[in-house]
């Protein structure tokens, strides 16, 4: 396990990522993110449905974007350190990915749930596992990843 670790530290390390903290590290930031995600979407959710009385869907929507935006803001700053100023391109790219993101757990929490019988919380937690995953290594590939060049030769 120690090697392993070990591993991934220096993977983060290369000069070719161009990211200065081990991976491991950056992976339990991007999931604390999650948290702050989670109940940032919930409670707008909330407030959307209940006092202001939107549709679900609508609520939904807006929840999301919500979140997303949070989540996008803390991870650019805080866990993968990133300063460019390719904002735009940036946040296009974080909320496609999240949008990947929320459609693959729709899509395993349907199929799991609806068409194998799952209990609906083992599928949940499978979708979250799965996206976590997902959501993690796409954006630090391509949102906030360098370009790497090619060497001399």
């Amino acid at each position: 396990m120690k090697d392993l670790l070990q591993g991934l530290y220096t993977t983060a390390r290369s000069p070719r990522s161009g990211l200065q903290l081990p991976v491991v590290r950056q992976f339990i930031k991007f999931s604390m993110v999650g948290v702050v995600n989670t109940l940032t979407s919930s409670s707008v959710y909330l407030v959307a449905t209940r006092p202001l009385g939107l549709d679900p869907l609508v609520g939904n929507a807006i929840a999301f974007a919500a979140a997303v935006t949070v989540s996008f803001s803390l991870n650019k700053l805080w866990t993968f350190r990133d300063r460019s100023r390719a904002l735009r391109r940036q946040y296009s790219l974080f909320f496609l990915i999240s949008g990947v993101g929320f459609l693959c757990s729709e899509t395993i929490i349907f199929v799991l749930h609806t068409w194998l019988g799952f209990h609906d919380l083992l599928a949940f937690g499978t979708a979250v596992v799965v996206v976590l995953f997902w959501n993690f290594g796409a954006n630090r590939a391509w949102t906030f990843g360098q370009p790497t060049v090619a060497p001399d030769g």
